[in-house]
């Protein structure tokens, strides 16, 4: 994620050190409530996964905050901006 399209999303959360490179401290930003994953593209599409939910879902859960996912899709004039909140049921 680019810092210009994460600073759309992340203007009213703290940011975490180095995008969450660190083991203490995870995700792109977080809030009270939050741990917050931030992914950014240029092109038509971006692609889900169950193994990136997994991710977001592990790393909020192990610092005690809800999941939350966002993705940024800048292409030519126009900027999506998409937030979801992460629920895993098991069956």
């Amino acid at each position: 994620m680019s810092r210009k399209q994460g600073n759309k999303f992340e203007d009213i959360f703290i940011k975490t050190i180095n995008s969450g490179a660190f083991k203490i401290d995870k995700g792109d930003a977080k809030s009270n409530n939050y741990l917050i994953e931030i992914k950014g593209t240029n092109k038509k599409s971006y692609r889900i996964t169950t193994e990136l939910l997994e991710k977001i879902w592990k790393e909020a859960f192990e610092s005690n905050k809800m999941p939350l996912f966002g993705i940024v899709i800048d292409r030519d004039n126009e900027r999506w901006i998409i937030k979801c909140n992460i629920k895993k049921e098991m069956k």
